[in-house]
């Protein structure tokens, strides 16, 4: 009897110690589903914003593009010394499209990870119209230039691309509206 009235606590205590690590457990396994499940939707979100992107370049919606920034974004662009802002980079889009009125945009590659978005792609179109640049008008060519691309965006907590960092092969470009051997 005694061992029985000995052991009876022990098997107590180890039921009690077992059922507090299955609700710890517990705990913990409902905490990284909630986890798993902010990420899914932080992912959805950034998805629908590169759709978003997407839907602006193929309808060359310059204007729609640029409200997908903040307004204090910074913007990094080949040629450009400093970072411009999104007015900037709004006006250097619409210089480019009167230039090349035909473009069209293909993205052949959109990654994303964290709070950012890689895009990359091709432009191409016929240059038929004058390109404003720092040194003056560059009249139409005539050519037609093609040119790849890669931008990536930082998106910020309200879904908004708070950073963009833009490279393209400006040389290329030079090259093929004979601007430059």
């Amino acid at each position: 009897m005694k061992k029985l009235s000995m052991i009876l606590p022990l098997a107590l205590i180890l039921c009690f110690m077992v059922g507090c690590q299955d609700k710890a457990a517990m705990a913990e396994l409902e905490e990284f589903k909630a986890q798993a499940a902010a990420e899914e939707q932080h992912k959805a979100d950034l998805k629908k914003l590169a759709e978003k992107v997407q839907e602006a370049y193929d309808n060359l919606d310059f204007a729609a593009f640029a409200q997908l920034y903040a307004e204090d974004a910074t913007i990094i662009m080949p040629g450009e010394p400093e970072p411009i802002d999104r007015e900037a980079q709004e006006r250097s889009q619409a210089a480019f499209l009167r230039a090349v009125p035909d473009i069209s945009v293909e993205f052949t590659l959109i990654l994303i990870s964290g709070n950012y978005i890689v895009f990359e792609g091709v432009s191409q179109g016929t240059f038929t119209g004058p390109l404003a640049s720092p040194e003056g008008d560059i009249p139409p060519t005539g050519k037609s230039v093609k040119n790849k691309f890669v931008f990536i965006v930082k998106v910020n907590a309200d879904g908004m691309i708070e950073e963009d960092r833009t490279y393209f092969d400006n040389l290329s470009l030079m090259q093929q509206l004979g601007l430059i051997e």
